[in-house]
């Protein structure tokens, strides 16, 4: 297991995971609208993604398993996560409980260290209970992609 921050040749990589798991777990509990809104973001945003890391104003960190991406996390603007995604078949193992603990020692190491928000999918929502989010209001919806509002207080 290594954790380590995303390079631009492993962002292909890193966002056929997301879109891998998206697919599988989360498009079920969006609309038509919903699935083509995140889709269209990973397809044609990847420039935009890049550009965001180049300014440090994105943050992609993967958990690296035997020369694979097994799971990735994503910081936007320090402290709001963007996506948070573990390979089906590595799921249910704390990888993603590494990732966020591991963004929670990086944020504390660079004097960034503040509480945490996440507009989490219906899917997750359990996953980011478990480390220890709390809803800050009721599902909403915004182009299609459903969500919930949380907040890690740090």
């Amino acid at each position: 297991m290594k954790i380590r921050e995303v390079t631009k040749n492993e962002l292909p990589q890193a966002l056929a995971l997301v879109n891998e798991v998206f697919n599988r777990f989360v498009a079920v509990d969006y609309d038509e609208e919903g699935q083509k809104t995140f889709r269209d973001y990973l397809e044609h945003k990847e420039e935009d993604i890049e550009a965001e890391m180049d300014k440090g104003q994105k943050k992609i960190w993967a958990y690296h398993r035997g020369g694979a991406i097994v799971g990735i996390i994503s910081t936007r603007d320090v402290s709001h996560i963007s996506l948070l995604f573990v390979d089906p078949q590595w799921q249910r193992r704390s990888i993603a409980k590494e990732l966020f603990s591991y963004v929670l020692g990086y944020l504390a190491g660079s004097g960034q260290s503040r509480d945490i928000t996440v507009n989490s999918s219906p899917y997750a929502v359990e996953v980011y209970r478990r480390l220890g989010f709390t809803a800050t209001g009721e599902q909403q919806e915004n182009d299609g992609i459903k969500y919930v509002p949380m907040l890690y207080k740090n």
